[in-house]
């Protein structure tokens, strides 16, 4: 019976390790961050507009924490935007509401480590991988794991972006 319950766990997306209780999560002090400019697009004749380092962006913990049984090393975490990233000058949605981000966390003696996003998943379900680096999470030294946290994302480093919303 226990076998036929882990499959059906696994084939519904995981399910939380019992024997390890939800922590916060551990974000790294930064360090200094890339000075190169990143880019995230789909078609490349498109316009794109600067994201200047330090911008903030509101989001919230997306969805329940899962922690494989058999590798804490691929756990991930999700976070969704509540408010959409504007041009400088308010008339283009560089990001719109309910973008997700999907970031890596490691397990490292018994300790959840953010160790950086991956992908972007836009509303309407098209990716981007993200560059290294190109967000951080914070402020703050731990992040509460329950759906609907609210969690802060900083540009880390500079960021061109393509328009993915419709303009304001």
């Amino acid at each position: 019976m226990i076998p036929l319950l882990l499959t059906a766990a696994l084939l519904c997306g995981g399910m939380e390790n019992p024997s390890l209780p939800l922590r916060p999560l551990s974000i790294p002090t930064p360090t200094n961050p890339p000075t190169d400019t990143a880019e995230l697009r789909l078609s490349p004749d498109g316009t794109i507009f600067p994201v200047a380092p330090g911008t903030q962006i509101t989001a919230r913990v997306h969805g329940a924490f899962i922690m494989p049984l058999t590798d804490p090393g691929r756990t991930m975490i999700r976070v969704e935007l509540v408010f959409p990233l504007l041009s400088k000058n308010g008339k283009a949605t560089l990001l719109p509401v309910g973008t997700k981000l999907m970031g890596r966390v490691h397990l490292l003696r018994g300790e959840l480590r953010f160790v950086d996003f991956e992908t972007l998943i836009l509303p309407d379900e098209r990716a981007l991988g993200v560059p290294e680096g190109l967000f951080r999470l914070g402020p703050g030294s731990l992040l509460d794991l329950h759906e609907g946290t609210p969690a802060m994302l900083t540009v880390w480093r500079p960021l061109r972006i393509e328009a993915f919303g419709p303009a304001r």
